[in-house]
This record gives C-alpha cells, sequence and structure tokens, in this order.
C-alpha cells in the first residue's frame, strides 16, 4: 500500500527516534479496505505541483472562472474572551458589557483577505483561492495538515513515532469513514452503557449490535470491559466473533457528562492491547474540561496543586498555555505503544459546526486506507472552510490558538456555572454521594451527585423523612462538555405503582409525560431514551427516567428562566401543589 503522503507537499512531522513505530493493524480491516486502490487520479496530484509542469491531463477549470476574487473576514482576536469571567452578569449591563473588559471597548477583532493568486513564487503551503477552490488531494491543503500535526505532537504527545492526521468534514463524516474501514456486517462494538446516538446510528445498517460497558463516574468501567472480553463465548452471543473495535468520549461523555482521568486510560488501553481491540477515542469536548462544578460561597477542593495549576490557567502568555494544556486529561494517544488509538477531532466545538472540519489522528496503515475511503468519498473538505480556518490559524499561530481554546473552555465552563447556580437558587439540595439510598442505582456508586427538592412551603422539613418532601431530580456536575444530565425520581410519582400494576412500562409513561408538559411550557430537554445503549439503565428499569440538559447556548436569563419553569413543572407533576 502507498504512503498517502507521497504527494510531496506536505512534510511529517519530526518524530523521537525513541519511540517505537506503529504495529501492523492490517487484520483490522474489513475486506472492502483491504481491496481499495488508490484513486488512478493520483498520479495527475502528484505531478501536476513540481515546478515549471504544464498541466494538460486533467479536467481541472482554469481559476479565472472562478467568480471569487477574494475571500475576506474579520475574526475575534486570540485573546478575545476573557479568562476569568464573571460568575453571574452585572444588573443593568449587557451580555458584551460585562463580558468584556470595558462597556465601551469595542469587540478585539482582525481581518484578512484571501487573494485569488498569492504574490510571489509558488508554494504549495500558500493558501490562495486559485488552490483552495481548487480540486485538491484529499488530504486537504498542506498547511493545515502542518499545523495539525503541531498541535498533536505538542498537545497529544503520542507515544509512537509513525501516527500522522488526515483532515475529514468533521467527526460524523471521520466515524463514518472509520466503520467503513474497519467493520464488517454483523460486527459487535464497544460502547458505553450512555452514548452519542448518531455514532450508533452510523453502524447500524451494518447490522452491528452495541456491547454496552458500564460506567462509573469516570466512565467506561475496565472491570466490566475485561468480563465482557475475557469472557467472551461465540456459542452464547449468536456465533459473533469478539468485538475489535471500542468507541467511546472519554472527556464530558456525551450525555453524561464523564471525564475519563490518566490511570483509568492506562487500564483500558491494556484491556484493549490484551485483546486486541482499537480504540476509537471521539473527543469533541476535550478543550472544554471544566473542572467540577463550585456551589455559591464554598471553596474548591482543590489539592494545593491542582489550584496551583487553576491559578497559573488564568495567567496570560506562554505560562498560561503551558498551565492550560497540562490541566487536560491525556489523551489515549499518549498511551498508545501500538498505534491501536484511532482520535477523532473536530472544529465544531471551538470554532464553527458549520465549517465542517475535522482531523483523525491514527496509524500510518488507517490514515492511507482512509485516504482511499476520502478519495472516493467527500474528497477534500471544502475549499472555503479550508482557507479560513487555515488563514485563521496561521494568523494567531500556535500560542494564539491554545490562548483562543482557553477563553473557549472559560466560557463554557461560565455557563455550566449558569446552570448549576440556577438549581441551587431554585431548588433546595443535598449533596450525596451514590452509597445514598435515596440515589443509590440512579448513577454509578461513588458518583458526586446533587438531589433537588422542591421549595414549595407545604414542603417544608418533614422530620418522618428528613426530607423536604420527595426527591425529584439527582444530577452529577458534569466536569466537561456542554450538558448536565440528570434522572428524574419517577418513581414518587403518585401513579407509578399504579401503572406497574397495570403491567405499563411506569418510567417510560410518566418520563414521556414530563417531557411532553416540558415542551408544553416552551422548555426542551434531551430525553434520555435517546442515549440508553442497552444497559442496566434501559426504559423501564428503576424507577429513574433521564434527561440531557444543554447550557452551550442559552443566554443567562434564559437558563434561570428555564430551571424555575421545570421546577414549577415538577411541583406540579409530583402533585406537591
Amino acid at each position: 500500500m502507498d504512503s498517502a503522503f507521497e504527494f510531496g507537499t506536505q512534510p511529517r512531522h519530526d518524530a523521537s527516534a525513541s519511540l517505537p513505530k506503529a504495529k501492523d493493524f492490517t487484520h483490522h480491516l474489513n475486506q472492502v479496505s483491504k481491496k481499495r486502490a488508490a484513486s488512478s487520479l493520483k498520479e495527475l496530484y502528484r505531478y501536476q505541483g513540481v515546478p515549471g509542469m504544464i498541466v494538460m491531463a486533467g479536467g481541472i477549470p482554469h481559476p479565472e472562472v472562478f467568480p471569487f476574487e477574494t475571500l475576506s473576514a474579520t475574526i475575534l482576536a486570540h485573546d478575545a474572551f476573557p479568562l476569568d469571567p464573571p460568575r453571574e452578569p452585572k444588573k443593568n449591563k449587557s451580555l458584551l458589557s460585562w463580558l468584556f473588559s470595558s462597556s465601551s471597548a469595542a469587540l478585539p477583532t482582525s481581518s484578512f483577505t484571501i487573494p485569488k493568486w498569492a504574490p510571489g513564487p509558488p508554494d504549495p503551503k500558500t493558501i490562495q483561492l486559485s488552490t483552495s477552490l481548487q480540486y485538491q488531494a484529499a488530504t486537504g491543503p498542506p498547511s493545515l495538515a502542518l499545523f495539525l500535526r503541531e498541535y498533536v505532537s505538542k498537545v497529544y504527545k503520542p507515544a509512537y513515532a509513525d501516527w500522522d492526521v488526515l483532515v475529514n468534514v468533521g467527526n460524523t463524516d471521520g466515524w463514518g469513514k472509520i466503520i467503513s474501514l474497519l467493520v464488517e456486517k454483523g460486527d459487535a462494538i464497544l460502547v458505553e452503557e450512555w452514548t452519542y446516538p448518531s455514532a450508533v446510528n452510523t453502524f447500524l445498517p451494518f447490522e452491528c449490535p452495541t456491547i454496552p460497558i458500564k460506567m462509573d463516574k469516570e466512565g467506561m468501567s475496565p472491570e466490566h470491559l475485561e468480563e465482557v472480553l475475557g469472557g467472551w463465548k461465540e456459542d452464547e452471543r449468536d456465533g459473533k466473533k469478539r468485538p475489535h473495535i471500542m468507541y467511546t468520549i472519554p472527556t464530558g461523555q456525551n450525555p453524561t457528562g464523564a471525564t475519563m482521568e490518566a490511570e483509568r486510560k492506562k487500564q483500558i488501553y491494556e484491556i484493549c492491547k490484551k485483546y486486541d481491540v482499537i480504540i476509537c477515542e471521539d473527543e469533541p469536548y476535550y478543550c472544554l474540561y471544566t473542572g467540577e462544578w463550585t456551589p455559591k460561597g464554598t471553596q474548591s477542593d482543590r489539592s494545593i496543586l491542582a489550584q496551583r495549576l487553576a491559578d497559573a490557567e488564568k495567567k496570560e502568555g506562554s505560562e498560561g498555555n503551558a498551565a492550560f494544556i497540562k490541566s487536560l486529561p491525556p489523551s489515549y494517544l499518549h498511551f498508545d505503544t501500538d498505534g491501536r488509538v484511532v482520535r477523532m477531532d473536530t472544529f465544531s466545538k471551538t470554532s464553527a459546526p458549520g465549517s465542517r472540519l475535522g482531523w483523525i489522528t491514527a496509524n500510518p496503515l488507517f490514515i492511507e486506507r482512509l485516504t482511499r475511503i476520502t478519495e472516493t468519498s467527500t474528497q477534500a473538505p471544502s475549499g472555503f472552510a479550508t482557507a479560513l480556518t487555515t488563514t485563521m490559524l496561521q494568523k494567531w499561530g500556535f500560542e494564539g490558538y491554545i490562548r483562543w481554546l482557553r477563553g473557549v473552555k472559560a466560557t463554557y465552563n461560565m455557563r455550566k456555572t449558569w446552570m448549576c447556580d440556577a438549581f441551587e437558587d431554585t431548588f433546595h439540595l443535598e449533596f450525596d454521594q451514590t452509597t445514598n439510598s435515596v440515589v443509590r442505582g440512579l448513577f454509578p456508586e461513588g458518583t458526586k451527585t446533587i438531589t433537588c427538592y422542591s421549595k414549595q412551603p407545604r414542603n417544608k422539613w418533614d422530620e418522618k423523612k428528613g426530607l423536604h418532601g420527595p426527591a425529584l431530580v439527582t444530577f452529577t456536575p458534569p466536569t466537561a462538555g456542554m450538558f448536565v444530565f440528570l434522572g428524574v425520581h419517577v418513581s414518587e410519582h403518585p401513579d407509578y405503582q399504579d401503572l406497574l400494576r397495570k403491567g405499563e412500562d411506569a418510567t417510560h409513561v410518566l418520563v414521556q409525560k414530563l417531557w411532553t408538559e416540558l415542551a408544553d411550557n416552551l422548555v426542551l430537554f434531551a430525553p434520555g431514551w435517546y442515549f440508553d445503549a442497552g444497559g442496566e439503565h434501559a426504559i423501564g428499569g428503576k424507577g429513574y427516567g433521564y434527561f440531557r440538559l444543554s447550557f452551550s447556548i442559552a443566554t443567562y436569563e434564559e437558563t434561570y428562566e428555564a430551571i424555575k419553569t421545570f421546577s414549577k413543572v415538577l411541583d406540579k407533576f409530583f402533585g406537591l401543589n
């Protein structure tokens, strides 16, 4: 198989001589992937960039007929967002006036224009419309790959030498291509017991069963993963072979918000190495790792070392950037000495979803085969998206982009705080562990949970129960991402036992009713059953229903209004008013 980057336009990253090279994972390729040939037009790409070459071989439109003479953009400065925004807006101040340092200050911006023809001698790394809007190699513009290699090398620090990157049209596209690379019809695929439904929908046409792995406060359980893989018996699994692919969202897990730290990743990696499993690491929320929510008026329970790192993160310049990178959970790539990790990254959460731009980091065999898939499907991402994004990254530079990510992280941390604060102000909260009988079975044991009780006057302290009326909902403050995942104590509903006696799925009936009442009151949550991969929390399980609440887009006022409405609907739903 040919190298994916033999066009001579994408210089490789400098790999450490002390690191091993990736193992040969040809046996993981499906039969279609093994039979893919390089595009017959690839020979043209190899030669058309040679200086002085008169190109008459391809049906390539002349740039003179491109209607776009220039492409201009005004972008925010890399340090536009503050690193330590206020917890809540000041009264009578607009969003922009309190978000930025001065109410009279304009948003810090800069502008650039991309010409059709760049001045100076031809350079394949130059961004110009005559090449950006032209047919391109499936690997995309060379300068974008160069930046991504620098980013992966400095932030993820892969543990083997010959990894590489390949741009795609976002993580959904990347995952679809990975499925096309590795999956045979009927292959069983390992997932977390709660998972992203679109990821499952991608492989459903291949008739692939999901194998849900139990989760705890850090995500996927290594004990259950070992139990499933070690105890796999084909005759008890309809003849299906042991899974060789695992899909996981380690940071800000969607929908639970759980984040997997270094030691857990090492454990999972070693199990996957033992049973020869490919780890597909989907990380759209990686840079939105914000840590735990601290209630108002309390001190963080961080260690002294963690607090110093958090303080350093608020500093401008290279010291703050280094602290930010150090604070991120290490990627699976950092422990990957084999080349068995396929990591998916996207600009959707840190730049713009509409750019439809992301990339995969993987071993050279997988990158080469994925390139063949790309040549006959999407080809390179949109030239408009790559031209604008690459120019923006060049303008900011690596350090500027890291500073931008820090500002994005701080902004989403602020929004997470808004939602958690809204729960604190709207409900009576009890801070629990899942060993508490009230929440046992709702979330994995050991998880830090917050249980909400009504503040209705008639539900003041009940000496018999020792509670403020019945428990209504319990949630886990997320450590990353964009979501709060909560469980509703539907077993406390007055009709729950009657529905069970009638043989109905009481949990589903009541959660559906609550979801509809919320929507009728103009508050839309995502029902938990969308994300259930068939684990122990399947509908009709233990008397709990689940919702995923996003804090990513609502304003401060909308966030509070939504949680207040939620409280009123819950009081009515449980018959408390």
